[in-house]
């Protein structure tokens, strides 16, 4: 042995130099002094055991005896230890021998030494103790384990470092040599060909490689044909083997090693049907990222359902997902971008979308942001001219880009970002198999500009703006009379309001005032602000309910005449109001969850008059934010 201070490996060696695993305290003391005196110059750690070395030494076994690797004994004012590594390395190499012989019996509780106190050993059951080993390599353990069976089978020893696949290969060679029996060959044969008339050549494959065959290699039934008579041959075994009264220690040995095989089957079936469950909802997470509305958050992506209504992150791992993610947002061809890209906006909340999906996304959150920028810049400009002032945008080209600018990234920072990403320079060059047709996000290699992308001219918003003005703001001389006047009292209206202002305002006056009127919330009141948080929930970063609303109706209306559009629009939307004000009575506050309200919609989305609407999908997302911007309006 090499030198060591570990006190566990030093009571291993003395019980093997002993042949025993019972060790005299006095006499171990006794060794571990000389042991100490003798190489305390190769480990210096090995000074603490000179002199009188009893109590180090007691203190330490406590330690390793809350471990499992050692055991002490009282008896008869003499402690004795037990060294259970000793053991453990001694029914280790039986277990070699078996895979040599297999007529080796498995060792038993039974076999311990009489005085061995078995209930230091800690109690391992079978079905988990197989699937823990086939994850976890214990091959270095020292421990020891009592393998617990089911069906009343006697419980047998089992070394933490015996490996898995030894195990198996040891099971094996008994059920083969059970097979290879003269008075089982054929009788096992016969059973498996009658039960399984149309699996004649795969039983008799599986005898000719298995049972038959002088030489014997560990097999691994994992799948097919194989598989499934390995699993029928067990059966036939155990069922036969469990009907005898009297068994033998080889007969016991039998029926252990068949529930060691079918555990480990059971094991490596519901592995099976895990893998395939995880692959098919990793392909619903690949296909769900496809579908409108292109662009998902990580908690967006959390939240996908497979077609049970079930949620797909569970079906997977935080892991398997992940590593999914990474895999699409890296992988790709040579000098081309990957799959899936990512960018941030502002508040740092990532966004994926699909490299394919990009001009998709444009387009649409374009559309969404070209009325509500376009009634922005008409009113302010209206509300400027309106003081006879001027701004720069209205007519300079470049100035009012910047103002578009600006304008996007305070209105709509998802569209932003998506335009400002790292990615869409290199995207400019590579050909978009999905591109719309007639529409360029690039020209020339560079992003179009954001009054052609919003499809936005000054000249056209500055006309609106005019068009709603009084006509005598038209006459050039009149509006320039009326703006003189107009310069002088609006100085004077805006100097009058900052003093005004300064003299009457009280912070703490307001807060008190607040804090004072601050009504307790009606009904109502709740449920508009539960609505709120669910919308809040729903609606994407930088959205609003009316742009989801409009965009859902595009997806749910397909009506071509514009009449027959708007009218199948307010028909639905009658619906939703009149089926919400029934439902609204019936709920209280704490009940108006998301969860009630996806229902409530599901609900009236199954209704025959609904039901002639094809796109379900997106006429439930409709209802559900329909539903919630009506009850966020009450008072």
């Amino acid at each position: 042995m090499a030198t060591t201070s570990n006190l566990s490996a030093i009571i291993r060696y003395y019980a093997e130099k002993q042949k025993s695993p019972f060790i005299d305290l006095k006499e171990f003391c006794a060794y571990v002094k000389k042991y100490a005196e003798h190489h305390v110059e190769e480990q210096s750690e090995l000074v603490k055991y000179l002199g009188d070395p009893s109590g180090t030494v007691v203190a330490e076994l406590q330690g390793l005896s809350e471990k499992h690797l050692v055991a002490i004994i009282n008896a008869n004012n003499k402690k004795t230890i037990v060294s259970i590594t000793f053991l453990s390395s001694k029914y280790a190499n039986l277990y070699k021998d078996m895979m040599k012989n297999e007529s080796t019996p498995y060792p038993q509780v039974t076999d311990l030494p009489k005085q061995f106190p078995n209930q230091v050993l800690e109690h391992k059951v079978i079905s988990q103790y197989i699937p823990s080993i086939i994850e976890k390599d214990n091959s270095k353990s020292p421990l020891l384990y009592i393998l617990d069976f089911a069906r009343d089978l006697p419980s047998m020893l089992i070394p933490a470092c015996v490996p898995i696949k030894v195990l198996l290969d040891t099971a094996q060679q008994k059920v083969r040599k059970i097979l290879k029996k003269d008075e089982f060959h054929d009788y096992f044969l016969k059973k498996l060909r009658s039960t399984n008339p149309t699996k004649e050549i795969s039983i008799k494959n599986f005898y000719t490689h298995f049972v038959d065959t002088e030489n014997y290699q560990f097999a691994e039934f994992q799948d097919g044909e194989d598989y499934y008579i390995w699993n029928q041959a067990l059966y036939y075994i155990r069922q036969d083997f469990e009907k005898i009264q009297d068994r033998t220690v080889e007969d016991t040995n039998i029926l252990q090693a068949v529930q060691i095989l079918e555990t480990h089957s059971s094991y490596l079936k519901e592995k099976f049907q895990n893998e395939h469950k995880r692959s098919e909802a990793i392909k619903e997470l690949e296909s769900a990222l496809a579908k409108s509305p292109y662009f998902f958050s990580m908690p967006q992506i959390l939240k996908f359902q497979d077609q049970n209504g079930r949620l797909l992150y569970g079906q997977y791992t935080e892991d398997d997902l992940k590593e999914f993610l990474q895999k699409m947002t890296t992988d790709g061809e040579a000098n081309e971008l990957p799959q899936l890209l990512v960018f941030k906006v502002e508040s740092g909340t990532r966004y994926y979308v699909y490299k394919k999906k990009v001009s998709q996304v444009v387009v649409r959150l374009c559309n969404e942001a070209h009325d509500s920028i376009e009634k922005q810049l008409e009113d302010h400009w209206y509300d400027v001219m309106m003081d006879y002032e001027r701004l720069p945008e209205m007519s300079n080209a470049s100035e009012f880009e910047a103002c578009l600018h600006e304008l996007v990234e305070k209105n709509s920072p998802i569209l932003y970002a998506l335009l400002n990403a790292n990615f869409m320079t290199i995207l400019s060059y590579e050909h978009d198999e999905d591109s719309l047709e007639g529409f360029r996000l690039f020209v020339d290699g560079k992003l179009l500009p954001y009054s052609d992308l919003l499809m936005l001219k000054n000249s056209k918003i500055l006309a609106n703006a005019k068009s709603r003005l009084p006509f005598y703001y038209t006459l050039p001389v009149i509006s320039w009379i009326i703006s003189l006047f107009n310069g002088r009292s609006k100085d004077k209206k805006r100097a009058t309001s900052k003093t005004t202002a300064a003299l009457e305002k009280n912070p703490f006056e307001e807060e008190e005032k607040k804090a004072d009127s601050a009504p307790k919330q009606s009904k109502t009141q709740a449920l508009a602000s539960n609505a709120k948080a669910i919308a809040k929930d729903l609606v994407p970063e930088g959205s609003t309910i009316d742009r989801e609303l409009n965009y859902l109706t595009k997806q749910w209306n397909k009506m071509i005449s514009k009449e027959a559009y708007n009218n199948l629009t307010e028909d639905v939307n009658s619906l939703i109001r009149d089926y919400t004000r029934r439902v609204v009575k019936t709920l209280s506050a704490t009940s108006f969850t998301k969860e009630r309200v996806e229902n409530l919609a599901k609900t009236l989305v199954n209704t025959p008059n609904m039901q002639k609407i094809k796109e379900d999908k997106a006429l439930t997302e409709y209802v559900i934010l329909y539903m919630l911007r009506l009850v966020s309006n009450f008072q």
